[in-house]
């Protein structure tokens, strides 16, 4: 019973974590792409959590959460350009230069893979992580333009995110 509401859970991050990136666009605090929003301080905080409590439940959340932010944030890369609200926003200071929206939005996208990675505690969890970013890139993507460049975004975020892990193993 416990599983089941881990995977429950799991669903719930999954979706709150693809929302939440745009719950700015719903506030007068902050402008749409908020810096807030469209960068790993939502995650971190969330695994951080999970990682305290180490409750299977809290974990499966959190793991749904930052997968979500992750493909969230694989199609935010696009835009059909960059000016306006595509750019991230920081609060007081107002519209970043494009290519530190993009570059943010990248270095975003590869620290929520690494942080779903770190909660992955043995082989089902990874199979889990893989299959969880799959289908949710999949669903997500239908009611989106792109498909190929963020698919390669978060395959090599994943890429990169798993180095740290690669060298661990490999270390004697």
């Amino acid at each position: 019973m416990k599983y089941l509401f881990a995977f429950v859970l799991l669903g719930v991050g999954l979706a709150v974590g693809n929302w939440f990136p745009d719950i700015d666009q719903d506030t007068d605090l902050l402008l749409h792409r908020s810096i807030v929003t469209h960068g790993p301080l939502v995650p971190l905080i969330a695994v951080a959590i999970a990682a305290t409590s180490r409750t299977i439940l809290l974990r499966g959340f959190a793991l749904g959460l930052v997968v979500g932010f992750a493909v969230h944030l694989s199609f935010d890369l696009f835009p059909k350009g960059w000016s306006g609200f595509a750019l991230i926003s920081i609060p007081v200071y107002g519209w970043t230069t494009p290519w530190f929206s993009a570059t943010w939005i990248a270095i975003s996208t590869v620290l929520c893979t690494y942080l779903a990675i770190k909660l992955v505690k043995n082989g089902l969890d990874g199979f889990l992580l893989i299959i969880l970013l799959i289908f949710s890139f999949g669903y997500i993507s239908i009611s989106e333009d792109a498909f190929l460049r963020p698919a390669v975004t978060l395959t090599v975020s994943a890429a990169i995110a798993f180095i740290p892990t690669v060298r661990r193993a490999l270390s004697p």
